[in-house]
């Protein structure tokens, strides 16, 4: 494998990072807020669809805008469902994502027929001039579409706003223990609702992020599946920005070579570079959560001592 085709992989997995840091630095919010959104497929593939139908009218600033307006208005649904009819968020989350999956593929059926050609939208320019040329590094660092660069501004000001911020806080409280957050003064169904609808918003960006921002057009299940990779990199990063990034940039990069050297000489059949990505996502995955276990329920070895060394004088003590 030459030297370009490294390159291109990791300016591959850096562009195929974006919608998924997107979506997660969303779910972030949602999660550190004590809530959860199963409906994050759903909602990336609305924005992917509706991000191509405007975006052929108005652009790619228009598609990105409207991606994530769906999304919004999905997490507001989602909000009212849950929050005033009382169903069950786990279930409402799953209805999201069939919903999205389904009404998708209706309206794209509706506005490109069976038999007619695909619509292509423009997309926004890619690189930063004369920089992109530099040998290596250009390619990788400097010849990417903006919405890579605004993730990378995303990533900041999450974590900013985690650590510095009342609403940060008040979400961290809320996920935390939210009977002390409600002692505290701190509207615990308004900090839940106002997570959810961050993360829809962010989610259906990252849905058009997919189309607009990478590939131009849309097919029916063009997601392939990102929003459960998103949970599970959210949950591999504990909900952390830099940990969100670091599990969308081993996933994106593992699936940027899995596309790209099935054309070198690894004769290896295409079903195995497809399921790579997903394979050692689930391996890292369960790795992570059982060392997360084993953080939460671990006894420190000072405690256990103290009590063996207390039971042992009680029992000394009761002994005639």
């Amino acid at each position: 494998m030459s030297v370009e085709l490294w390159v291109a992989i990791v300016a591959g997995a850096l562009a195929l990072a974006a919608p998924l840091v997107f979506a997660g630095i969303g779910e972030g919010f949602v999660e550190r807020a004590g809530r959860i959104n199963l409906g994050i497929e759903g909602m990336m593939i609305m924005g992917a669809f509706v991000g191509v139908w405007a975006g052929s009218m108005g652009g790619p600033l228009v598609g990105l805008a409207a991606g994530t307006a769906v999304g919004l208005v999905m997490a507001v649904g989602m909000n009212l469902v849950v929050y005033r009819l009382h169903a069950n968020e786990i279930v409402v989350g799953l209805a999201v994502t069939m919903l999205g999956l389904g009404l998708s593929t209706y309206f794209y059926q509706l506005w490109i027929p069976s038999g007619e050609t695909n619509v292509t939208v423009q997309t926004l320019p890619r690189g930063l001039g004369p920089l992109a040329d530099i040998p290596i590094v250009g390619p990788i660092l400097f010849g990417q579409s903006p919405l890579v660069y605004l993730a990378a501004v995303l990533l900041v000001a999450a974590w900013a706003v985690s650590r510095f911020t009342r609403f940060g806080l008040a979400v961290q409280a809320v996920g935390t223990d939210p009977a002390s957050a409600a002692l505290r003064g701190v509207r615990v169904q308004k900090t839940g609702a106002s997570a959810l609808l961050i993360g829809g918003a962010l989610a259906g960006l990252g849905g058009a992020v997919i189309t607009v921002g990478t590939i131009g057009s849309f097919t029916p299940d063009i997601t392939a599946g990102r929003g459960y990779i998103v949970l599970a990199i959210v949950i591999m990063g504990r909900s952390r920005p830099v940990g969100i990034a670091l599990g969308a940039l081993l996933f994106a990069f593992l699936q940027s070579f899995a596309l790209l050297s099935q054309s070198t000489a690894l004769t290896l059949p295409s079903e195995v570079y497809q399921s790579i990505p997903y394979l050692v996502t689930l391996v890292v995955l369960v790795i992570t959560s059982r060392n997360q276990l084993r953080r939460l329920y671990r006894v420190p070895r000072t405690a256990s001592a103290s009590r063996v060394t207390t039971e042992s004088t009680s029992t000394k003590a009761t002994t005639p």
